[in-house]
């Protein structure tokens, strides 16, 4: 056994010898995120052995880290194991955390008709003349009154435990019950009339890659009560869906702490919720749910293998109902929690959720939906048609794959500027929270390399020029490879400053060239062009976030009019609410998602194509 002393947290843990460093920190409740899942291909997972066994460096150390980081004692978590007692420092860079997290959401009306309600049953009573059971009483009482057909299996243990009480001297009681979009009811609970006052609650949640966003919904008057998000507690198994399917296929009990860690974040925005609100978890009767697919498998604790694998064929699409407590969540003991229908391996009930938004109407208006974030999702609608596909963008725009690369956190670059006066050409550089920089976010990422565009420093091709004498000072040769240096070092956090590389700028090519090639691709398969489109959707939080502009500089984005372009928010969220406050918008939801034509890009001849020519910068 060794004892590790882990800094700043000042807690002291003893763990068998040999144990993975990354394993013990977490058993420890000390998070280290490692965005390529462990895999030391990130470098981003770095700590510092300050006493005791230091562990000799490894390849992916020495590839990763500075001479000075190594004989300063800094190591890459991953790579590490348990070797002897040790202390050791985790800074706030290598830990899981996010500054923005997008909630609000342009969002449209619907006719409310929740699938749960509660009505006030009067139950005969038993008498010699009438020896029906109190089951089969409260079920006929049910369909003579309300309507309403349940079938005796549709009544939880718990509900039958409670009838003797309830029944005796009370003939009438409350019953919370659930009709879905087919029809298909289930009683959740019964209780005395003095309950029938209590709040009637749900909740839906957008379960992105990146981040968990929940909202609590009053479930007789229709209205938003509160919401809360963070970040998605499986980024500490990676920051991408390959990453995690990854780690639920390779690691012992993968599948297991990626299901336990989406839920464990989803209790705790419950518990926020109700806190806020002052009141129960045990009064939320539904939980609705969208994510891509592979987060839909994951909650569900799904084997998600068959989409990591060719053909990518999901193990299901449809919408999947289940009792909450069974996958851990904590809401009323008999609630249930209802996915959206998901397309295909990589199109998922997110994806839909944005569709049933803002693309409802088949036949509309020529348009184009892009959800950007982790993943990028791109929806054409056209003539009561709509072609989709998923473009492999990688995590760039969410600072991933990055060498200074970080999420929208404190203390990021957020924005780049080009400013000018009559002699004078400089960058005005901002962060997130007006802090000194540490790092480079998604938006300023974008917004760097059109200022960088615009100045000349970067040609179309995405070469870094060298040759610039008024700029000579700032254009470095760092880790073998030219980067410009955004920040100064003695105006930042880090000692070689900001830079962007030239690695970075070809990383977000081939993001940006991604995306823009998957759309063209859909826009041929409708036999459109940009010039009839009457809108481009932009949801999620790169249309909030991010400047458009720089978006359409560098080629990601379309050179349309700056009113063609609707920035929505969180679609994906707003698809969930709309879910959870009217079962026509379930079936409404499956109607698109079986419209919703998926264009493969996997050996793509026309997408392959388009990537050649996209991965270059337009030229102005």
């Amino acid at each position: 056994m060794a004892t590790l002393k882990i800094e700043p947290e000042s807690l002291e843990v003893i763990v068998p010898e040999g144990l993975p460093l990354m394993k013990a920190l977490w058993q420890s409740g000390v998070n280290v995120e490692t965005p390529c899942g462990g895999f030391g291909v990130c470098g981003k997972c770095r700590v510092r052995f300050i006493s005791g066994r230091i562990p000799d460096p490894t390849i992916e150390d020495r590839r990763h880290l500075t001479n000075v980081d190594l004989q300063e004692g800094w190591r890459l978590v991953c790579r590490q194991k348990v070797e002897g007692d040790a202390s050791i420092f985790v800074p706030e860079e290598s830990k899981p955390s996010i500054a923005q997290i997008l909630t609000a959401a342009v969002e449209r009306e619907t006719e409310f008709q929740p699938a749960v309600r509660r009505l006030i049953v009067k139950v005969p009573e038993a008498s010699t003349l009438d020896e029906r059971s109190q089951v089969r009483r409260l079920l006929d009482s049910l369909k003579q009154h309300h309507g309403l057909n349940f079938l005796p299996s549709s009544l939880p243990l718990s509900v039958v435990r409670s009838l003797p009480t309830l029944l005796r001297g009370n003939q009438e009681v409350c019953v919370t019950f659930q009709t879905d979009e087919n029809c298909q009811t289930r009683i959740l609970s019964v209780e005395p009339t003095s309950q029938s006052g209590k709040p009637l609650l749900g909740m839906s949640f957008d379960i992105g890659t990146t981040t968990l966003v929940g909202y609590l919904l009053d479930l007789e008057k229709g209205r938003e009560i509160t919401n809360a998000a963070r970040l998605n507690p499986q980024v500490q198994f990676g920051d991408d869906v390959i990453s995690r399917l990854c780690f639920a296929m390779q690691q012992s009990n993968g599948l297991k702490r990626l299901q336990q860690a989406v839920v464990r974040g989803m209790n705790e925005i419950i518990a926020e919720c109700c806190k806020e609100a002052d009141v129960a978890s045990t009064e939320i009767y539904e939980i609705v749910c969208v994510g891509n697919t592979a987060m839909m498998h994951l909650l569900l604790g799904v084997n998600p293998e068959p989409i990591a694998l060719a053909p990518y064929v999901p193990v299901f699409n449809e919408p999947i109902a289940v009792e909450a407590w069974r996958l851990g969540l904590k809401i009323h003991p008999n609630g249930i929690l209802t996915t959206l229908p998901c397309v295909s391996g990589y199109i998922g009930a997110d994806t839909v959720a944005v569709v049933l938004t803002h693309l409802h109407e088949p036949e509309g208006e020529p348009a184009v939906a892009l959800d950007i974030g982790t993943n990028g999702e791109i929806v054409v609608r056209y003539k009561g048609q709509y072609w989709c596909a998923s473009a492999a963008a990688g995590p760039a725009f969410e600072g991933g794959r990055i060498y200074q690369g970080m999420r929208a956190e404190i203390g990021a670059v957020a924005q780049v500027l080009v400013e000018r006066s009559d002699s004078n050409v400089w960058l005005r550089v901002s962060t997130l929270g007006g802090k000194p920089p540490k790092g480079i976010c998604g938006s300023g990422l974008i917004d760097a390399v059109a200022a960088l565009l615009e100045l000349g420093i970067i040609d179309e091709s995405g070469r870094m020029k060298s040759n610039l004498p008024e700029w000579s000072d700032r254009i470095l040769s760092f880790n073998g490879q030219k980067a410009f240096q955004l920040v100064s070092p003695q105006s930042s956090e880090r000692h070689e400053g900001i830079v962007l590389s030239q690695k970075d700028v070809r990383e977000l090519q081939l993001a940006k060239g991604s995306i823009r090639a998957v759309t063209e691709v859909l826009l041929k398969f409708a036999n459109l062009n940009w010039g009839e489109v009457s809108k481009v959707i932009v949801a999620g939080a790169f249309g909030v976030f991010v400047n458009l502009e720089s978006a359409k500089r560098i080629g990601l984005l379309p050179p349309l009019p700056r009113n063609q372009f609707d920035v929505v928010g969180n679609a994906a969220g707003a698809g969930a609410k709309l879910a959870l406050k009217s079962v026509k918008e379930r079936l409404k939801a499956r109607e698109l998602a079986n419209k919703m034509k998926h264009v493969p890009m996997t050996g793509n001849f026309a997408y392959e194509e388009a990537l050649m020519e996209f991965i270059a910068f337009p030229e102005t």
